[in-house]
């Protein structure tokens, strides 16, 4: 919450020449300086800088971003104020449509686009979050009027209307069993007509792309650029020699250290190492910088995240999971299994997460190996119910 920095409405006096109120926001001076300048410097100039300082220490301090990204967030509201040149308390759908088509027509990349969209949302939430800024702005402007003001016509704006959007679902462990079930088939098959075992080395490397998902839970930018050397011994499990822990540096440059969860993963991944990565390790046409990788594209440099994202794609539809599954539905998948094993608390810090009700949104029921509680829970009281009526029948 804002409120946890303990700042509100009433600004101190600003440092000479500067318009933010806060040491720790110098980065972003220049950006405060264009807002208090838009809206001619007076007391709403003032709110709005206050509301911008906030929404930067919220994306820093709270949700452990870097400060480059806090910065980038800032110059996104900063660009959607300059277009509305209304304050945020009395933002409205029609600015953001009319903003993100705005952005369509100067042909800025659906990734940029996409980008406004998630900060001008987050932004949103940020403040709405709190009910004591929201308050407080109440009193201050009567007509304010906060809402969040992204839905479901601005997501269709970025991705085009006539498309739907899709909806992915996370697999079970019987669905993630099936393929790779199927991959290791696929090897045997491949194996009788594959003469130079390039198919072979890609259908191991894909399945152990897929094991190392679901096992560990690690984020797609993880994987992706995990070395071998991010590898330890684990003293207190030393029969998994020097793969007993993995080393992550996460999201916000949150450190992590994963022992291994499932004991099946360690097979898996160290055939993989040890007979499947060296093609493309010895292959003197593989980059010097990315020879520690752990996974390889068929290009013979580091993976990249697409590639990932079509492997995992690919591979559950060629096994006939017609779902829609990506690695971070694996990921859920992996903090659910992890929630209903060693519960809430230590699945989050599994998953690197900072609060608890974070990883309390990855859980799937569907995903879960326990099932529906609340299913489960009704099967076993009719059950119940109707063997205790089969004993006073019988009496």
């Amino acid at each position: 919450m804002i409120s946890s920095a303990k700042v509100g409405l009433i600004a101190t006096s600003p440092s000479q020449g500067r318009v933010g109120t806060r040491s720790s926001t110098e980065s972003i001076e220049n950006y405060l300086r264009r807002a208090y300048d838009l809206f001619g410097g007076g007391k709403e100039a003032k709110d709005v800088v206050l509301l911008l300082e906030l929404f930067f220490l919220f994306k820093v301090g709270r949700d452990g971003n870097k400060p480059r990204s806090g910065l980038q967030a800032v110059i996104a509201i900063c660009d959607f104020l300059a277009f509305a040149k209304t304050p945020p308390w009395r933002w409205s759908s029609i600015q953001i449509y009319d903003y993100l088509t705005s952005l369509t027509v100067s042909n800025f990349s659906r990734a940029t686009i996409r980008g406004r969209h998630h900060y001008i949302k987050h932004f949103s939430d940020a403040v709405l979050a709190d009910r004591d800024i929201v308050n407080k702005l109440q009193r201050k402007y009567p007509d304010a009027s906060f809402q969040q003001i992204t839905n479901e016509a601005s997501r269709a704006l970025i991705r085009g209307f006539d498309k739907r959007k899709k909806i992915l679902s996370c697999p079970s462990p019987n669905e993630v069993e099936q393929v790779l079930n199927y991959l290791e088939s696929e090897f045997f098959e491949v194996a009788e007509t594959d003469e130079n075992c390039t198919k072979q080395y890609v259908l191991l490397r894909d399945r152990a792309i897929i094991a190392t998902f679901y096992a560990y839970g690690a984020r797609l930018t993880e994987l992706v650029n995990a070395d071998v050397t991010h590898f330890d011994y684990d003293p207190e499990c030393p029969e998994y020699g020097e793969l007993g822990i993995w080393h992550i540096i996460g999201k916000g440059d949150k450190e992590r250290h994963l022992p291994v969860f499932e004991p099946w993963i360690y097979p898996i991944l160290t055939g993989y190492l040890n007979e499947v990565r060296s093609h493309w390790t010895h292959d003197p046409r593989t980059p010097v910088k990315d020879k520690n990788a752990l996974f390889f594209g068929n290009t013979r440099h580091r993976i990249s995240c697409t590639t990932v994202q079509r492997i995992v794609k690919e591979r559950f539809r060629e096994a006939g999971v017609l779902k829609e599954i990506s690695p971070h539905r694996l990921r859920n998948t992996c903090l659910t299994r992890v929630t209903d094993t060693v519960g809430l608390k230590e699945a989050a810090k599994f998953g690197g997460h900072s609060h608890s009700s974070v990883t309390e949104g990855y859980y799937s029921r569907q995903a879960s190996a326990a099932g529906d509680a609340l299913r489960n829970h009704v099967k076993k009281i009719y059950r119940q119910q109707f063997n205790a009526e089969t004993r006073e029948e019988q009496d």
